[in-house]
């Protein structure tokens, strides 16, 4: 009966995600086969000069035990940037930015092969809480899952992004590559409750350049194949209520790369969330 409970449950919290129309900044997920969970985060984040605090919400619901649906969603409370500067002269700058909410993230997972699967995702323009990745993309990442042992799950991914234009503004085609491990250690003999260590990164690059398809076309490119890298750290707590698995955990992730800043940017966060 619990256990029927929590599927319910978080099939109707994907739902509410998908519905909602609204989501994450890109959120790092370890690469797994399809299952059924939901997560709440509240992060703190630093990029370029900017400080702000989003509080996302992740599911992921698997109505087969080969295919799931997911999506991120999120919403910015704060946002402001601060320039101090003594350089001959006095100079303060603060500027609050609008809040509101981020793009949305959402997508469907299977496992196509025993531990090779295909995920495919879509992302949706932000409301007023970005003003960055306002483009819709289509994000298409074949995966391979590798169980080591009993607490040990190791993933690995390629990516391939492409973007709709908007506005006579094509942004240019990305690959990359993700991987992550999955350890659990400490776990009791129902393997609900224990800890759980999630280490994942990205490695992506823009092959194209990014074009003004207003202007004449010799003008058009924007010279921006940038790259970039993302590392996140993540120490999660289980405990058993109601013999459901419920997660408290920190967070860390550090990005560097002129695709997603130009200024190294650093995420500290709390998670909770079942599994």
């Amino acid at each position: 009966m619990f256990k029927a409970a929590h599927h319910i449950t978080t099939l109707c919290t994907t739902v509410l995600v998908c519905t909602a129309g609204v989501a994450a900044t890109e959120t790092l997920h370890p690469i797994t086969p399809p299952s059924s969970h939901a997560a709440t985060h509240w992060g703190v984040e630093l990029d370029d000069d900017v400080y702000s605090s989003d509080l996302t919400l992740s599911a992921e619901y698997a109505p087969l035990a080969r295919v799931s649906v997911y999506a991120d969603a999120s919403f910015r409370f704060l946002s402001y940037s601060y320039e101090y500067s003594t350089e001959g002269y006095i100079h303060n700058y603060c500027n609050l930015h609008v809040n509101g909410f981020n793009e949305t993230y959402a997508g469907v997972k299977a496992m196509l092969w025993r531990g090779v699967g295909i995920d495919l995702g879509w992302r949706f323009p932000p409301g007023e809480g970005s003003q960055v990745a306002r483009f819709h993309r289509l994000n298409v990442e074949p995966f391979t899952t590798l169980q080591f042992s009993r607490d040990l799950l190791v993933g690995t991914a390629l990516r391939y992004n492409t973007f709709l234009e908007e506005g006579g503004f094509k942004p240019g085609d990305e690959v990359g590559v993700r991987g992550s491990f999955v350890w659990r250690f400490g776990q009791n003999a129902r393997r609900t409750a224990g800890w759980q260590l999630t280490e994942k990164f990205l490695y992506q690059v823009r092959i194209q350049d990014s074009e003004n398809r207003n202007l004449a076309r010799p003008y058009r490119q924007m010279k921006d194949q940038y790259r970039g890298m993302k590392i996140d750290y993540e120490i999660m707590r289980y405990f058993e209520i109601f013999k459901v698995p419920l997660g408290i955990g920190l967070n860390y992730q550090i990005k560097k790369g002129t695709l997603f800043g130009f200024e190294t940017g650093h995420l500290i966060g709390v998670s909770v969330g079942g599994r």
